[in-house]
């Protein structure tokens, strides 16, 4: 229950005008799922359950409840819920949004709008995807590791930013900025449940070591405008980060011999330029950490290394044209190069009716370049090992 204090203090900080007294008479949402069937919308709400009077916190009483409503607009869906929430909603701590495949397809405008013109909305949380299931049913699952689902949610997608080659986190205010600047389209991570989805909303699936169901980050789905379109794949979904910067690790796996060698990639750093026709020159560059090898190799001989460097180069380039091949077949400009183009070359942009379309013939110089510096962990460690054995 801090986690509730926390909040009721935050409010009580922001508002100025609350006491806390008055806090008590609202339902403090943390998080926000939005699915849509047979032309109405499904507004759920994940509500931090307070306790029910001061002293009795007990144990099993669960710390979040989720209320849903249903209506032709998100507004109605909203003023749903308030007849079935003995408390006024508070959504000015809202920490993600997860919206269903289906409203998604039914235009991201359609679902947010309402946050624009809504004053108590803080406009910091993140917005994420549910794939192939509800969005209620992802906020719904519960979690041994943190007091709310919305938290465990918005804290894997902070975390694992950058560090996972097929995970993007996007911000409410970086998903409008794509969406009213010319030439970019946004893309969302997934997320996806495995296991039961109604036991995993249950109590009792965080009081086992073995919960019954997880959720787990997806790839990135894609949009054109504002609609979804479909799934990247793992390899295009790093392909279309690494050209957007939006990675500072990324690990490749190389065959070798029968084995793996696993690199680690830190540092990683990509740049773009445009000429005037629109076509681009992408420069990715890292250094990388050999962290793994299950093949026989002397990472002694320079020579190996070099050709370890290419092979790593080249995969890399690979996830690069994937990622390309994936926005040109769905005409969706998923890099923002229209909107480099509109901003370096404004009248040669104005000349373009339609820039998806003209997207599709732009044409990619990928160079790519690892630089393996980082190898004698692995050679002090095989070498113990090597001594071990001997002994």
């Amino acid at each position: 229950m801090k986690k509730i204090i926390f909040l009721a203090s935050l409010i009580l900080l922001l508002g100025g005008c609350y006491d806390y007294k008055e806090l008590n008479d609202y339902a403090i949402a943390t998080g926000m799922a939005i699915d849509y069937e047979n032309n109405e919308y499904e507004v759920s709400m994940l509500i931090a359950n307070s306790p029910k009077s001061s002293g009795s916190e007990s144990s099993s009483e669960f710390q979040t409840v989720v209320y849903s409503g249903k209506g032709k607009t998100i507004y109605k869906a909203i003023k749903d819920i308030g007849l079935i929430s003995p408390k006024e909603l508070y959504i000015g701590h809202l920490s993600i949004i997860i919206l269903s495949e289906s409203a998604a397809k039914n235009g991201l405008v359609k679902s947010l709008d309402f946050l624009l013109e809504e004053p108590k909305s803080k406009k910091n949380f993140y917005i994420a995807l549910a794939k192939g299931n509800k969005a209620k049913d992802v906020l719904s699952i519960t979690t041994p590791l943190t007091d709310f689902p919305s938290q465990t949610l918005a804290d894997n997608l902070k975390s694992t930013h950058y560090l996972q080659g097929a995970v993007v986190s996007v911000d409410f205010n970086t998903l409008m900025y794509q969406l009213v600047n010319p030439g970019i389209n946004p893309v969302l991570n997934g997320f996806k449940i495995y296991g039961n989805e109604k036991a995993g909303a249950k109590s009792s699936n965080i009081e086992t070591n073995l919960p019954k169901a997880h959720v787990q980050l997806s790839n990135l789905g894609i949009f054109k405008d504002d609609k979804f379109i479909t799934w990247a794949n793992k390899n295009e979904s790093r392909g279309i980060n690494i050209i957007n910067d939006k990675i500072a690790e990324l690990y490749i796996q190389l065959d070798c011999d029968g084995g793996y060698i696993v690199i680690d990639t830190e540092n990683f750093k990509t740049k773009r330029t445009i000429n005037s026709k629109g076509n681009v020159t992408i420069n990715s560059s890292s250094a990388g950490l050999i962290n793994e090898v299950t093949c026989d190799i002397d990472l002694t001989k320079q020579s190996n290394i070099d050709k370890i460097e290419k092979q790593a180069e080249n995969k890399v380039k690979k996830f690069i044209k994937a990622g390309i091949n994936l926005a040109k077949q769905n005409k969706t400009d998923l890099f923002g190069i229209g909107l480099k183009y509109y901003q370096e070359y404004p009248e040669k942009y104005q000349e373009i009716k339609n820039w998806n379309e003209y997207f599709q013939q732009i044409k990619f110089n990928i160079k790519v370049n690892i630089d393996l510096n980082h190898t004698g962990s692995i050679q002090q460690s095989l070498q113990r090992r090597v001594n071990e054995k001997g002994n």
